[in-house]
């Protein structure tokens, strides 16, 4: 996948494919047009996505484990991983964000590696979806968590709370945060 930084302006192209094909995998349009993925997100309907900080990373892993059965998705030129379960809590250590999980999905995340988050809400293969992705600095996702279904393939209502609570508390903190700086 191409590792560019991300671009300041896309291209109206790219935005006009997008608004031609709502549905397609994001990934595959970064390849295909030579881009990074942010840029591409960046490309989507402003309504469909909320980008903040990648400094809120580990408040939002330390957030997720209280969700309940989410999916956790690694997408990269060779492979679409799916894990579907609770997030585990996790701890920093020896430079690392540690996933305490002793069962299901454990591993060992590098904080300072992610620079952007997205929360995204937008429709995929006939279906609403919500996730929370996250960028390093060339712009390539690192993974993306996606909130749960219920028995009737719905949202689960009390996860979507739980991502729009988040998405808008850290959102109007870097505002804040950016007010401040000017």
């Amino acid at each position: 996948m191409p590792h560019h930084a991300p671009q300041q302006n896309p291209s109206d192209a790219l935005r006009q494919r997008l608004a031609d094909e709502p549905g397609a995998v994001l990934e595959q349009i970064a390849q295909e047009e030579n881009c990074c993925l942010l840029d591409v997100v960046r490309c989507l309907p402003q309504s469909h996505w909320t980008e903040v900080s990648g400094r809120h990373y580990l408040n939002v892993l330390s957030a997720l484990p209280s969700w309940g059965e989410v999916t956790t998705v690694l997408h990269t030129a060779d492979v679409i991983m799916e894990f579907k379960g609770p997030f585990p809590s996790g701890r920093t250590g020896h430079g690392f964000y540690n996933l305490q999980g002793k069962t299901g999905l454990s591993g060992h995340l590098r904080p300072e590696r992610c620079q952007y988050i997205v929360f995204m809400q937008r429709p995929f293969m006939g279906m609403e979806t919500a996730s929370i992705q996250f960028y390093n600095a060339e712009g390539a996702g690192i993974f993306k968590i996606f909130v749960g279904r219920d028995e009737q393939r719905q949202l689960r209502p009390d996860q979507l709370q739980h991502f729009s609570r988040l998405r808008n508390t850290l959102a109007a903190l870097d505002h804040v945060e950016q007010e401040a700086s000017a």
